[in-house]
């Protein structure tokens, strides 16, 4: 079973473009400890947790507890336990990220490269860039392949290249890029655009780089190749069911954009989840995007994430039209990228998807 557990609506920084409401409110031990106990009771063999905030890290106590019982209760049963945990890097240290490696716990770092003084401040406004290079290294000594998980505000698209670049010469193999999808956010025809070319960009980088010992895995192209070269779908949602989220009082909601809306609860840690309210949810969730329907890209596009259409447009089924525009962009310069790696036959390419490459053509 996974869980994401939202540990804090609290953080010590004032990031930009952060939808969050931040308030004090935390998760205490008895629910987290429940949550755990809820996890194990299904019996599966692999149980996994996403450590959640606000900033995860402001509650480090309560994550060690997660550890000890969880590391308890899969003791009993030898299976597979892990953990991801997303954090802004102000409070890792290197007795943290030990414990975190000693516990299968990848931990993502929140950076936005050249745009982090920009973007990613303090809550007195002062940049966090500085604050976060001995963070780096400490995480990159630990964890070599850590992901860098940026966010882009329309005004700064002409910036994602050189932040990108930046990131993988720093010594991030792998970055994950979201663009600000707030509603207010104000993408336009311009910024659209102009993020085009900056992808364009980036896929030609990562083509030139893709047989290097330390190459830029661009995580939002990678998706795109796989949903093609494997024939299947870019997301698969099971709202409700693939990942439950738990918010601090223990309410168990379908996923995170739906937290402490009332209608979508489906549970609590300590009395299970609701097998009806749940499978509502779900069933809910699977009815088609009318606008899709035909796409020939329809496979390959993230438009039946429920939480993301939820959260732009009040509406799980309804698509925003700066996420339709987008996705066509990260398509076709993912397809950039692989059409120059299959002609050169890169090895790793090659490696990973030759067969079914050749096929395709």
């Amino acid at each position: 079973m996974n869980f994401t557990l939202h540990l804090t609506a609290d953080c010590n920084f004032a990031c930009r473009y952060c939808y969050e409401t931040h308030r004090p409110a935390r998760m205490d031990e008895r629910v987290a400890l429940a949550a755990c106990d809820l996890a194990f009771s299904f019996g599966h063999i692999k149980n996994g947790f996403s450590l959640f905030g606000g900033e995860p890290l402001l509650c480090r106590d309560l994550i060690e507890k997660v550890f000890r019982r969880c590391a308890e209760l899969n003791a009993q049963r030898k299976g597979e336990l892990a953990y991801k945990l997303t954090t802004n890097g102000s409070l890792l240290d290197e007795d943290f990220i030990k414990l975190a490696n000693e516990n299968n716990c990848e931990i993502a770092l929140s950076h936005d490269g050249l745009l982090q003084d920009e973007q990613r401040l303090t809550r007195g406004g002062a940049g966090t860039a500085e604050l976060l290079e001995p963070k780096i290294d400490l995480l990159l000594k630990h964890q070599p392949n850590a992901l860098a998980m940026m966010t882009l505000l329309p005004r700064n698209a002409g910036k994602l290249f050189d932040s990108v670049k930046w990131l993988h010469q720093r010594g991030f193999a792998r970055v994950n890029l979201a663009i600000d999808y707030r509603p207010d956010a104000e993408w336009d025809d311009d910024s659209m655009a102009e993020l085009d070319r900056q992808y364009e960009r980036i896929a030609l980088y990562c083509a030139e780089h893709y047989d290097e010992i330390k190459p830029l895995r661009f995580l939002n192209f990678e998706s795109k190749v796989a949903a093609y070269m494997n024939d299947r779908p870019c997301i698969e949602c099971r709202l409700g069911v693939k990942q439950p989220s738990i918010a601090p009082d223990g309410t168990i909601y379908p996923c995170n954009q739906f937290l402490n809306l009332p209608e979508y609860a489906m549970g609590s840690v300590f009395t299970g989840i609701d097998a009806k309210a749940q499978k509502r949810i779900y069933r809910a969730s699977l009815a088609p995007e009318k606008s899709c329907e035909g796409c020939a890209i329809e496979k390959r596009c993230r438009h039946h994430c429920a939480c993301l259409n939820f959260s732009m447009t009040g509406d799980m089924h309804t698509v925003p039209a700066v996420q339709c525009v987008h996705e066509r962009s990260v398509i076709k310069n993912a397809d950039l990228m692989a059409g120059l790696l299959y002609e050169r036959k890169s090895e790793r390419f090659m490696r990973a998807y030759g067969e079914t490459a050749v096929n395709s053509k």
